[in-house]
């Protein structure tokens, strides 16, 4: 397995992790936000960064197209579930 994918594998991992864990944080207010998810997220993006780097580094500049649909399809939930997590409930 190329490194590409399992940055991307772990990626997707911390994104699915945030449904089944949560550290609800106070705001003040009766709101709250989830840090642990906003936390694990942060490491995701972090993850699909490097894959990103290590596809493009592996195919001569030029990440191949089935990484490019997996990778925004990623970041799409990635993005979707940080608004969920900081968005104060």
């Amino acid at each position: 397995m190329p490194a590409s994918a399992l940055h991307l594998l772990i990626a997707f991992a911390l994104a699915g992790l945030t449904r089944l864990v949560a550290y609800p944080l106070d705001l003040g207010g009766g709101r709250q936000i989830d840090a642990l998810d906003a936390f694990l997220l942060m490491f995701a993006l972090v993850n699909l960064r490097l894959g990103w780097s290590a596809a493009s580094a592996e195919h001569g500049g030029r990440a191949p197209a089935w990484f490019v649909v997996a990778a925004l399809l990623a970041a799409a939930g990635i993005t979707f579930a940080m608004m969920s997590a900081l968005t104060p409930a």
